[in-house]
């Protein structure tokens, strides 16, 4: 904004200010920033949300990136990270999308990477990494993102996370919303990171492979909870968490007869309830008296449904190919009912 004298009152805001500002633009508005002056160029650099996407950055399609692009895109992050943390800011985010030509060869920057985050204090981290290689190698999550005791937001897609040496405590006390997506972990890992988050409240996770049993049972702060399709192996999925309020969606999961009643009872305060291509078994009660959603998609086996459900805001049937159920409600306060 330019005044009649020539001033531009803008880069006289604070810092901070012209920090959150500049929080709205994305990643390629703020790149054009830089060019704007020298102080303009220094918010830049001192910026605190960090995004570092492969393909926008060399401008081609993954597919036709070779190791140079590699090299090229890894050195970018590892300067551009270097010269943020040279100014002792701490970091609010760091957003990493990358394929991997060398998964092996790119594991000690990545480390280094992970390592600068956790100790410029980060709260925010999104990791989504591939593998472009016909190896059967996946990218190892760095075990020093365990300590980052002030992130409060972890999400990450297609590494492999391993259980912790026994030097390396878990140390996530302030995490509140977890993502894993194409993630390798083990039914011992997946225990351990749900036990030791104590402020987890969002948790989702999704066509995650290596699991056998999948447990919640310690996350005492957990309100929303989202699982998606899983891999064939998955024989036990057990949901201990009464203080499960706001949300929870299941996707391919299987329920056999009376199973499903008293899965669902375990959840006195639930409010939100999202079925997706479930098998269920033909016939379902749910009593509550916190419910206000209840969403089933393309549920298999499912004959009857009874509801005993007073505080019901919506119902939501889509049954595809499937015959609709019968249907028994109690619910004096339904404002929308649909069949799609």
């Amino acid at each position: 904004i330019m005044y009649a004298k020539g001033m531009d009152r803008i880069t006289e805001l604070p810092t901070f200010i012209i920090h959150h500002i500049m929080s709205y633009l994305s990643a390629k508005e703020i790149a054009r920033t830089s060019i704007l002056s020298k102080r303009w160029c220094l918010f830049c650099i001192s910026f605190p949300i960090l995004e570092f996407d492969q393909c926008y950055f060399l401008g081609k399609a993954i597919t036709l990136m070779d190791i140079s692009d590699e090299k090229k895109f890894m050195a970018f992050v590892d300067a551009s990270l270097f010269r943020f943390c040279k100014l002792r800011f701490r970091m609010q985010e760091l957003r990493l999308f990358q394929s991997f030509l060398d998964v092996k060869g790119s594991a000690p920057l990545l480390d280094k990477w992970i390592g600068l985050a956790v100790d410029n204090g980060i709260k925010d981290l999104v990791l989504m990494v591939h593998n472009m290689t016909q190896e059967d190698t996946v990218c190892i999550l760095p075990q020093t993102i365990f300590s980052a005791k002030s992130m409060a937001t972890l999400s990450l897609f297609g590494c492999r996370m391993e259980q912790p040496s026994d030097t390396t405590t878990i140390r996530l006390d302030s995490l509140k919303k977890l993502t894993l997506e194409n993630v390798y972990i083990n039914d011992q890992m997946f225990q351990k990171l749900t036990n030791e988050c104590p402020s987890l409240e969002d948790f989702e996770i999704s066509a995650c492979w290596g699991l056998k049993n999948l447990c919640v049972s310690k996350a005492h702060k957990l309100k929303k909870l989202a699982i998606y399709t899983f891999y064939k192996d998955i024989g036990i999925v057990e949901i201990v968490v009464p203080s499960l309020q706001q949300q929870l969606m299941l996707t391919s999961v299987w329920f056999m007869d009376e199973e499903f009643d008293r899965f669902i009872s375990k959840f006195p305060l639930l409010e939100d309830l999202l079925l997706r291509f479930c098998r269920l078994p033909e016939k379902v009660k749910i009593s509550s008296n916190q419910l206000k959603n209840l969403h089933f998609n393309s549920c298999e086996n499912l004959k009857a449904i009874d509801t005993d459900t007073p505080n019901l805001l919506s119902f939501t049937f889509s049954y595809d190919f499937n015959p609709i159920p019968t249907i028994a409600m109690n619910a004096l306060s339904m404002e929308t009912l649909f069949f799609v």
